[in-house]
């Protein structure tokens, strides 16, 4: 199973702004659309950046809890792992367990399309493997009768 099975779902729309997007209108977009991370594109509409729940505590922090009037470039991450949109859902679990990150951008044509947690990957592994145990047990007692 890929990651575009992820994508058709409907539930992973692409959040995106500019990397000189207010800080805390990127937080208010973020709550509003229960999103933990978003993605930053350039005037050519390419990956400049992402942005995550991550970033947000850490401008908190060094901010004395004030999010104040800074882009979202400051805090965003310029090194974004992306896979493309057909990587298979294991092969984006080894990505984020290697670079040690909670967040993948999937790609298509050298565009982002969606952001997918660690979380929802789980989740939809989980699922895959629920019905692959359902199908065995299945045939398993469609044998025995």
């Amino acid at each position: 199973m890929s990651v575009q099975s992820m994508i058709n779902t409907g539930t992973h729309q692409l959040l995106s702004g500019t990397p000189e997007m207010l800080l805390k209108q990127a937080v208010k977009l973020m709550v509003a659309k229960q999103q933990n991370a978003m993605v930053a594109l350039n005037s050519e509409s390419e990956l400049a950046g992402i942005l995550t729940d991550h970033d947000v505590m850490r401008a908190l922090a060094h901010n004395d809890g004030q999010l104040g009037e800074e882009n979202i470039s400051r805090w965003m991450s310029e090194k974004v792992i992306t896979c493309e949109s057909d990587c298979k859902l294991s092969h984006a679990i080894y990505l984020m367990g290697r670079h040690k990150i909670r967040h993948l951008v999937a790609m298509e044509n050298g565009r982002p399309v969606a952001v997918i947690g660690i979380r929802a990957l789980l989740a939809k592994i989980h699922e895959n493997d629920e019905m692959e145990i359902n199908v065995l047990r299945d045939m398993a007692v469609a044998r025995i009768a």
